[in-house]
């Protein structure tokens, strides 16, 4: 079986939605993610920093689009619900949430969701620009 192409992230238009994908953060996940920021708290022995959550889910998310050269991050905002449990299932959505072009540049706001156990358990939007072609520095 031949694996679906990934579509290019500068090709994406307003609405288009990605197919949602399952993120299981376990607890391996968590500790390596706390060693990493250097984060401390009793919470996290068995919850899932909220911000760890969407570090994965973005890190989800670029391996199932295809990023062009010279990609910039340029903002990320995120509204947690609840907490989520290590090794909770939690199912990502992707859309489109804005697209804007100036320039042969293209800025992209990506909205997500994020659900487990039948509840929305936060939100997100990643905006990033796509330099024109040829433009991008690698």
């Amino acid at each position: 079986m031949t694996e679906a192409p990934r579509p290019s992230l500068a090709g994406l238009r307003r609405g288009d939605a990605l197919p949602p994908f399952t993120l299981h953060i376990s607890s391996a996940d968590v500790a390596a993610y706390l060693e990493a920021t250097g984060e401390r708290c009793a919470l996290w022995s068995t919850l899932v920093p909220p911000l760890a959550l969407g570090a994965f889910a973005l890190a989800g998310l670029m391996e199932r689009v295809e990023l062009p050269a010279g990609i910039l991050h340029t903002g990320q905002e995120h509204e947690f619900r609840r907490p989520l449990a290590h090794d909770e299932p939690v199912e990502v959505g992707v859309e489109v949430g804005a697209r804007s072009e100036r320039g042969g540049a293209v800025v992209l706001a990506l909205d997500g969701v994020w659900r487990a156990g039948g509840e929305e358990v936060g939100t997100s939007r990643t905006t990033v620009l796509v330099p024109p072609p040829g433009e991008a520095r690698g």
